[in-house]
């Protein structure tokens, strides 16, 4: 999810945001939303600023909100089994983790190598792995190791082709650390001399280290950096983000890889009951909900254009208690 990053658009370190489910148990949630002539509305939500991470989680454990803003590889939709909704409306920009690099050090190998990574580390793949580090409080680089194996990814890098030393450099939270003691050990098993570099802060402060040469590689987040780099390029094609990001840092003598079928952005989420009760899987079917739903978000969301603004303008949705 990422430092400076979509509605809550500075991400920072430590992803765990959660949400909840339903109101009050004494409130009549049957009774429809008054409409035009006295029909029923659809897609109308309750507000409920909540703090990100516990607050949100135990909030939607507990059905005192029905809809949550996430981030959608967090580990606790694992643990939960909670239900991501899609965004198919294309709301927030393409989130596909992607590594950043100094064209300096790039060679064939190390490219190749990280290339055959990232395409095959999915947002399933992703969340369990958050999971496993934010729930089971397991390390993030057993985790990577585990990973790895699992997956046979080392069978198709040629085992030390490439030669030099590659410094890796995180922001302060789980996945960063993940993604990062991947690239290391892929890197690792190509010939390089790795070291790996976590929790050093915020984006702005590695970016700025990558950007100085004191670290040479960082996973990052293809509409997050674009946006960073220049506000309101990034959009919900991959494609066309990605090759804006490389315009953006050619001339920094910067480049990103290929990215990942992974995507880590801002998501609605709702429990698995809730989502049966109403037929859920997309955030487009809110509009055919005609009870009134509790969404717990950040007390920003409300001024945010990947939030409330643009739930309503993209989606329609109509909010209460703002």
């Amino acid at each position: 999810m990422p430092t400076s990053r979509r509605i809550l658009v500075a991400l920072v370190a430590t992803l765990a945001l959660v949400a909840a489910a339903c109101g009050d148990d004494d409130a009549d949630t049957t009774a429809p939303p008054a409409g035009t002539d006295g029909e029923a509305e659809g897609g109308v939500l309750e507000f409920q600023p909540l703090e990100p991470g516990a607050v949100t989680f135990t909030a939607l454990q507990r059905g005192d909100i029905d809809v949550a803003l996430l981030f959608s590889t967090q580990g606790v939709i694992a643990e939960n089994g909670w239900v991501v909704l899609d965004d198919d409306r294309g709301l927030q920009p393409a989130e596909n983790l992607v590594p950043a690099i100094r064209t300096e050090v790039l060679d064939d190998t190390i490219e190749d190598a990280l290339n055959t990574l990232s395409a095959g580390i999915t947002t399933e793949d992703l969340t369990e792995l958050n999971r496993r580090v934010d729930g089971d409080l397991e390390e993030p680089e057993d985790v990577a190791r585990d990973y790895i194996g699992e997956i046979g990814v080392l069978d198709d890098i040629e085992e030390g082709a490439g030669s030099g030393q590659v410094t890796i450099g995180s922001t302060n939270f789980s996945e960063q650390e993940i993604m990062a003691h991947l690239y290391g050990i892929v890197l690792e098993h190509a010939g390089y001399q790795v070291t790996v570099r976590t929790q050093l802060g915020p984006r702005e402060v590695v970016f700025a280290s990558l950007e100085a040469g004191e670290l040479d590689l960082t996973p990052e987040y293809v509409g997050s950096l674009l946006e960073f780099l220049e506000e309101g390029t990034a959009t919900s094609d991959t494609d066309e983000s990605v090759e804006a990001l490389r315009e953006q840092l050619a001339d920094r003598d910067l480049t990103v890889l290929e990215p990942t079928p992974a995507e880590d952005k801002n998501a609605l989420v709702v429990t698995r009951e809730t989502a049966d009760r109403y037929g859920l899987s997309a955030i487009s079917d809110l509009l055919g909900v005609t009870d009134v739903l509790v969404f717990g978000a950040p007390q920003e969301c409300p001024q945010r254009p990947l939030c409330m603004i643009g739930l309503r303008e993209v989606y329609g949705l109509q909010f209460e208690g703002v």
